[in-house]
């Protein structure tokens, strides 16, 4: 069943709401932003993508800040000299889970993590606890209350449903269980001082159980490094004659739709679509191809930001298998977007958010079948309508920057920080 059609001039509006305030804003100091990273941070996953970028963008602003995270992980290259990750101690020297899901192991990780910050909170005494994740809210509460003199803001940044994203990944089956979790969630949400959603769709869920309708859009942005849309005139490698290629980047976890492309790439093998498929992201180990398909497959993993950049300068379609109805942000379209792609998603508020209505009719699909036929098409598409569609889609891409992300939180930390003060 399609999903029902959401007005994308409604939802930008989350999105822009205080835009000219931000934009005209001048920060009256210097802030130190403690952000509480419950992840093996940095693994250059989508989630890590987004912390990475808001840091660097509020770095960019002039501000410090401190990446709280798990022992694991890898400092990205060229860090912001106004970046400084921090790690708990190396007590589960085994764990070396990096890919995303729940374990219950992360227990243990988060209550060190929580005394990690607790630590930093006293020696360092940041004016914003900034929290990614329902857990990393969860550890910023306790903190704060334990500092209850100090007048730290507490920021709650989701990225997605906690309970929907326990399920997608097979857990919370007796529904006793799901019911203490949607508690344990509702709870986390009220939480913050203010909270921020990755999309419109998240914000209304939240809206309903903060009862204030203060939670703010916070979209992602392309991390991919953009073309202006005026620079259309410079034909790239996907213009050379040959098999045309479809690609996927992203997690190969479950709940990133992957089964889903598996069936659309066994109707092109049995339709006779000649292409070059490929799935590149990660982790490796995860990513099971069916037999049938296998030999019609390049796996490219790990996938690294100068590799994805060559990728999709190369590739002629993207596709995002994600069902419709996920309610998390999609940096992975506007990367594809911001590469000035064509491309093939499911219905739902998310990808309509990004995408607009004019796109979303274009590139969204009820079902398999229609998201094979939609890719089908855009694969045989004339030279002059393709170069339209790049330019329509680059001009979408280049409304989401991360810069305004930063501008946004900000605003709102320095709206607290006064008010705190007064």
């Amino acid at each position: 069943m399609r999903v029902q059609k959401t007005n994308t001039h409604d939802l930008m509006a989350h999105d822009t709401s205080g835009e000219a305030d931000s934009l005209c804003f001048k920060a009256p100091k210097q802030l130190l932003v403690l952000m509480i990273a419950p992840t093996p941070f940095y693994s250059g996953r989508g989630t890590h993508m987004r912390i990475l970028h808001e840091a660097e963008a509020l770095a960019n602003r002039g501000h410090k800040i401190i990446i709280a995270t798990y022992h694991i992980g890898s400092v990205p290259p060229g860090l912001h000299p106004n970046i400084t990750v921090k790690r708990i101690n190396r007590i589960l020297f085994w764990y070396t889970k990096r890919s995303s899901g729940p374990n219950w192991q992360k227990l243990i990780l988060d209550l060190l993590l929580c005394i990690k910050v607790l630590r930093i909170s006293i020696q360092r005494n940041p004016e914003v606890l900034h929290c990614h994740l329902h857990e990393g809210v969860l550890i910023g509460w306790v903190v704060k209350k334990l500092l209850s003199y100090r007048k730290m803001i507490l920021a709650g940044d989701f990225h997605g449903p906690l309970v929907g994203e326990m399920r997608s990944h097979g857990y919370l089956r007796l529904r006793p269980v799901q019911n203490f979790f949607n508690y344990i969630e509702k709870l986390i949400i009220r939480m913050p001082s203010c909270a921020f959603a990755s999309s419109p769709g998240l914000k209304m869920e939240m809206d309903t159980e903060r009862r204030m309708s203060d939670v703010c859009v916070l979209p992602d942005a392309p991390t991919f490094e953009r073309r202006s849309a005026s620079d259309l005139n410079v034909e790239d490698n996907r213009e050379n004659p040959g098999r045309p290629s479809v690609i996927y980047t992203g997690g190969f976890m479950p709940d990133k739709g992957l089964e889903t492309l598996y069936q659309v790439i066994a109707l092109a093998l049995k339709d006779g679509l000649s292409c070059r498929w490929i799935i590149a992201g990660g982790p490796r180990d995860q990513l099971e191809l069916p037999p049938e398909i296998k030999n019609a497959v390049e796996v490219i993993s790990p996938l690294g930001p100068d590799k994805l950049s060559m990728l999709l300068r190369c590739a002629n379609v993207a596709c995002d298998p994600k069902p419709g109805g996920m309610l998390q942000g999609s940096g992975k379209l506007l990367n594809y977007m911001a590469a000035g792609l064509p491309l093939v998603c499911f219905d739902g508020p998310a990808q309509r958010f990004y995408l607009g209505d004019e796109l979303a009719s274009r590139f969204t699909a009820k079902n398999v079948g229609h998201f094979f036929d939609i890719l089908k098409d855009l694969l045989s598409l004339p030279a002059e309508e393709r170069r339209n569609i790049r330019q329509l889609v680059i001009q979408r891409a280049d409304l989401f920057s991360w810069t305004k992300s930063a501008m946004t939180l900000e605003r709102k930390f320095f709206q607290l920080w006064q008010k705190e003060r007064k």
